[in-house]
């Protein structure tokens, strides 16, 4: 069995070498024979921005296998010499041409179609020997205006970029044979799971969102408010009318929902340094949008491009928290981000407290971040000495050992600054005893009314032996009295208008005795003469009303020469 099985092997082989040589000597002998194909409109027209798929069917000769299958398209007639494969158009065009050339499905779809796009496009087939070609092929027109027979849907773009919550329009226009009549349009959302598109309208997501702005005619823009981000997806625009077959579908329309989010160069920048704020989005926003920056909730003295935000230098003044977003829809900002800035420590200065015998003296200073570190010196003379760290150092037991110029280093991740001297002065003990001098002058002060008031009321007591008399006045001298008040309320006694008064020493010109007495007038005495004038001014004491009192509180008054007459 197995030499028969064999055998068979051999023979079946080589009648198959004997076939491949039967074939080559038969289509080198004889002509390529012609491939059938169909084309199915052979005639299409379509608007500019439209997309087109063409199709086609074919019959292969016999003994003739499919290896690969090739769009060709001339500007002129068909089998012009001047043709191009559209596998070399499609690399050029990117994703306009959507096709498979090991596919032997015969269909291509050109997409955002352009006048350029016209001419006629016919299949072929290439075998494993040969390239075979058909008879026909089928014409393509692209017109920018609405023609008889031209169908299409044309988009302002196919890819959109819309801000979370703001309202967008897709523009769109459609055409379609002028002996026709648009009987149903409608705008869908693609849903691989879904075969019949429903429209928008009628989707309990969009219900109240979305509009056709038809209000010219062939007008088929799309309004949609309140973007949420569950709209993100693929839309079309379709379109029948009243003859059968009738009708067409638009490109597909990509949707994309972004939000608005701030990028920093970096979180933490030292003062002095460049940053960028960027307000990024997950897709491209149109162009002739304007960004608005903000810092702190209010917009910025910064002048921004396009979506960034250049701070060249940045000053500690810049730090604090920025946000963006974009004209016309300031409503929907994006969230804070912060920018913190780093200095060195700057505003460095000594405070100085006096406690006793000892200076308590505090390091002050602004920084961000924070001093970590805080050193003390002293300076007498050309000498400087290192005292240690904290932010507080006390000066104990001052004397002429810790007189000096004392300051303060303080120090930071960012740099260190110096601060001003103080002087702490020479003092020790001699301090305390000038203080307490001091002290005792304030007190003797404060305490003398009282006792001047104590010393007139033991001057009111009875007289002793002692002389009443104060002074003797010269004898060509006239006594003047001027009012005494006393401001000391315990010195104060009540009195009446009609109360005596009492002058301890009266001296009338001429005479050189002194008179001692109560007096309830004063009147000039009779040996006096009109060129002997007596001046007296009243002076009055607030005294209790008892008569018999006052003959024993004589009252002590000063002596006022009056000036000689000439």
């Amino acid at each position: 069995m197995n030499i028969l099985a064999g055998f068979h092997y051999t023979v079946h082989k080589k009648m198959h070498r004997i076939g491949c040589i039967i074939l080559l000597l038969y289509t080198g002998l004889h002509a390529e024979p012609p491939l059938t194909v169909t084309y199915s409109p052979q005639n299409i027209c379509v608007l500019t921005g439209s997309s087109v798929l063409l199709t086609c069917s074919y019959t292969l000769p016999q003994y003739y296998y499919f290896k690969e299958g090739y769009w060709y398209k001339t500007d002129g007639q068909t089998h012009s010499t001047h043709s191009t494969s559209i596998h070399n158009i499609l690399q050029a065009s990117g994703t306009r041409i959507e096709y498979n050339y090991y596919s032997s499905e015969c269909r291509v779809r050109i997409s955002n179609l352009i006048p350029s796009d016209s001419g006629v496009y016919d299949y072929r087939i290439k075998t494993i020997t040969t390239t075979l070609q058909g008879k026909d092929g089928v014409t393509l027109s692209v017109s920018d205006v609405p023609r008889k027979d031209c169908w299409g849907v044309s988009y302002s773009s196919t890819s959109f970029c819309v801000l979370r919550g703001s309202t967008v329009d897709i523009p769109c226009t459609y055409g379609f044979p002028t002996d026709q009549t648009v009987i149903t349009t409608l705008w869908y959302r693609v849903n691989k799971k879904r075969q019949d598109p429903i429209d928008l309208r009628l989707e309990e997501d969009y219900e109240g969102r979305v509009e056709h702005l038809s209000t010219e005619e062939r007008n088929c823009t799309l309004r949609i408010r309140d973007v949420r981000e569950t709209d993100l997806g693929q839309y079309r625009f379709r379109y029948k009318t009243n003859t059968r077959g009738g009708g067409f579908t638009g490109n597909l329309v990509t949707f994309s929902v972004t939000d608005l989010h701030v990028l920093l160069t970096a979180g933490t920048v030292t003062e002095g340094s460049n940053v960028t704020l960027t307000c990024d989005t997950s897709c491209n926003l149109n162009a002739d949008i304007t960004f608005i920056w903000y810092k702190n909730t209010r917009p910025t003295r910064h002048r921004a491009i396009n979506n960034t935000l250049h701070l060249n230098p940045v000053s500690s003044e810049d730090a604090g928290s920025y946000s963006c977003a974009v004209r016309g829809h300031e409503q929907h900002r994006s969230p804070d981000t912060a920018l913190d800035v780093r200095y060195a420590p700057r505003n460095t200065t000594v405070i100085v407290a006096l406690g006793g015998e000892s200076v308590n003296l505090t390091c002050r200073s602004d920084a961000n971040p924070p001093v970590h570190t805080y050193t003390w010196y002293r300076k007498t003379g050309t000498q400087t000495s290192l005292l240690g760290g904290g932010q507080s150092y006390v000066v104990a037991n001052i004397s002429y050992e810790t007189s000096g110029l004392y300051y303060c280093v303080a120090q930071n991740s960012v740099g260190e600054q110096h601060s001003a001297a103080v002087s702490v002065p020479i003092a020790g003990r001699g301090s305390t005893k000038y203080a307490a001098i001091w002290i005792l002058v304030v007190v003797a002060l404060l305490l003398l009314p009282g006792l001047l008031c104590l010393s007139r009321r033991k001057s009111n007591a009875p007289p002793t032996t002692r002389s009443a008399t104060i002074s003797q006045q010269q004898a060509d001298s006239n006594p003047v009295y001027d009012d005494v008040l006393t401001s000391d309320p315990s010195c104060r006694r009540n009195t009446e208008a009609g109360d005596d008064v009492q002058y301890a020493n009266v001296k009338f010109k001429g005479s050189d005795k002194a008179e001692v007495g109560p007096y309830v007038g004063v009147q000039r005495p009779r040996t006096q003469t009109a060129q002997e004038d007596v001046q007296y001014a009243s002076v009055n004491f607030s005294r209790p009303k008892d008569t018999s009192q006052a003959e024993e509180d004589p009252v002590i008054y000063s002596t006022v020469n009056k000036p000689s007459r000439t």
